[in-house]
């Protein structure tokens, strides 16, 4: 793949932060950039640095919509995981609600925000089919509802002609093994979880669920495509991706006990 850059574009609460822990082991730290918070001042003041500063990054990731490439020097090439999004709404309300730094929380909290009320405050335009806004480039841009089947297309298109891999996060293991094919790693990835959101193992209300899909067609319809699309990968590339998930196992098996260590060291005493 006749790629310079590698741009991973984080959908919130689908995995992202393991796999930036991933990339990050195998970039130099002069030659990644990260956005997390404000993406879009950060990326329009990213794209107004000297080409000769740009030029040195190799990794562009974080929580920004498709377009970052246009700030990069040379060729580049996308890669991303999208989530079920009912459970990644759901995911989203949760991890809003433990998460003091986030710019809901004080709100979410104020208001005495349920799940059922999150939903149906529409509070951020996120909850609106927000991984077709990030992939075809509107992010938050666009009102609530404005959100139409010509952003799923362009989501659509964006992913066929610049991304090297769309992955899932329900088949996260799979989804790497085709990035390492794809993007031709010579390296196998290891890994620990990050940032789990721990939901409440609690009934969820039907109608609290149907108003997340209501909210979501778009999502879900785009969620669908792309498994279906990752089926296919996956299939085509069955002895490659076979050979790769096993030296991940064998990685991660030989890495535990070595883990297990660090996070007796880190445990504090008393």
């Amino acid at each position: 793949m006749n790629y310079r850059n590698l741009i991973f574009l984080h959908i919130p609460k689908a995995a992202g932060t393991t796999l930036h822990t991933i990339l990050e082991k195998h970039y130099p730290r002069s030659s990644l950039y990260s956005i997390v918070e404000e993406p879009k001042r950060h990326l329009q003041e990213f794209g107004e640095r000297p080409q000769k500063e740009r030029g040195k990054i190799r990794l562009l990731k974080g929580h920004f919509p498709y377009g970052g490439h246009q700030h990069l020097v040379g060729p580049s090439t996308y890669v991303t995981l999208l989530r079920n999004p009912v459970e990644r709404v759901i995911s989203n309300y949760y991890f809003v609600k433990r998460t003091p730094r986030h710019y809901l929380y004080e709100r979410v909290h104020a208001e005495n925000m349920d799940l059922a009320a999150y939903v149906g405050s529409r509070v951020t335009e996120e909850l609106d089919n927000g991984q077709v806004r990030l992939l075809c480039g509107v992010d938050r841009d666009i009102p609530w509802g404005a959100c139409g089947r010509e952003h799923l297309e362009q989501a659509k298109r964006h992913i066929t002609e610049h991304f090297a891999v769309a992955g899932v996060l329900e088949r996260f293991d799979e989804s790497l093994a085709l990035m390492g094919h794809k993007l031709d790693w010579q390296w196998t990835p290891h890994y620990e979880n990050q940032n789990i959101t721990r939901e409440k193992n609690e009934a969820l209300d039907p109608a609290t669920l149907d108003a997340i899909r209501k909210a979501n067609e778009l999502d879900l319809e785009l969620y669908e495509w792309v498994s279906a699309r990752l089926d296919k990968e996956l299939d085509d590339h069955r002895d490659e991706i076979a050979r790769r998930l096993d030296a991940m196992q064998n990685a991660k098996d030989m890495a535990r006990p070595l883990d297990t260590l660090r996070k007796l060291v880190r445990r504090p005493i008393g």
